[in-house]
């Protein structure tokens, strides 16, 4: 998973880039040049003090991990902690971060026609 990393390409995402909001996350994305898509996290001094920004950094980015696979490549995209985020469960960031990522259309969606359990 290619990192979102210079404040340049941050403000580039939020300027000129569409996005989408859940109750946990927003996520604002910008189609880039790439064969890759970029991830880079964003969480507020409103969310906590250090120590619970750096714990749901390190939420997202485990969660965006196992996500990775599953999303569309050639953008760059920026996942963006709300108020409530550290009182979460992992498992509701989780449905909170599939959700908005649904939403946006970076998401390939699930084969339904799959039976589970095989």
């Amino acid at each position: 998973m290619e990192r979102l990393k210079s404040n340049s390409d941050f403000g580039k995402v939020y300027k000129k880039g569409r996005y989408t909001a859940d109750a946990l996350v927003v996520v604002h994305y910008l189609p880039n040049d790439l064969q890759y898509s970029r991830i880079g996290f964003s969480v507020s001094k409103k969310v906590g003090n250090s120590v619970t920004r750096n714990l749901v950094k390190r939420r997202l980015r485990e969660i965006l991990r196992q996500l990775y696979p599953r999303i569309y490549s050639g953008y760059d995209i920026v996942i963006s902690a709300r108020m409530g985020a550290e009182k979460a469960s992992y498992a509701s960031l989780t449905k909170s971060t599939r959700q908005a990522l649904l939403r946006s259309s970076l998401f390939k969606k699930e084969d339904r026609g799959k039976k589970r359990g095989n």
